[in-house]
């Protein structure tokens, strides 16, 4: 690689001539003061014909006072495609509408599509007790209370010590 010895370069690789800027300012006065560089100044290269501003003005009216009028092509209005435009959306809007006969009802969503909506949106646990009044959620709410006396004398009976023993 030719890049690697780079930072080993003592010259820059550009070269002026000598003595060039102790004798610039000098040789710029010079070529300011003579007169043919100044002669393409002088003149701005731009040329106008003979009496133009004077004869402009007429030539101008003339152009505006020219009497043979042009047939305007009348086209037509567009506020009648706007009116068809109206007419045929709200004809499908209509048809739409009649011919859709399908209810959406929570019995009909799926479960599993109602949570990965609400899993793929990442809300929190505030914004979900945020949707919640204090007065509307009790903690009996939680709680499964409908166990009978016969669920219960059966886990009782079943129980073992060492289930009991917490590691």
């Amino acid at each position: 690689m030719k890049n690697n010895n780079l930072h080993n370069v003592k010259s820059s690789g550009f070269k002026t001539p000598n003595n060039y800027f102790e004798s610039f300012e000098t040789d710029l006065f010079e070529r300011l003061n003579e007169k043919e560089y100044l002669k393409s100044s002088e003149t701005s290269g731009f040329t106008v014909p003979k009496d133009y501003f004077e004869s402009v003005e007429n030539t101008i009216l003339e152009k505006l006072n020219d009497s043979s009028k042009k047939p305007v092509i009348v086209l037509k209005p567009r506020s009648t495609f706007y009116y068809v435009a109206g007419i045929a959306a709200s004809f499908a809007i209509l048809f739409g509408l009649v011919f859709n006969n399908d209810s959406i009802s929570f019995e009909n969503i799926d479960t599993a599509l109602i949570e990965n909506y609400l899993y793929q949106e990442e809300y929190s646990n505030d914004d979900f007790a945020s949707l919640f009044k204090t007065s509307d959620i009790s903690e009996i709410d939680f709680i499964d209370i409908n166990v009978s006396d016969e669920t219960l004398n059966q886990y009782f009976e079943n129980i073992e010590p060492e289930d009991l023993i917490f590691d």
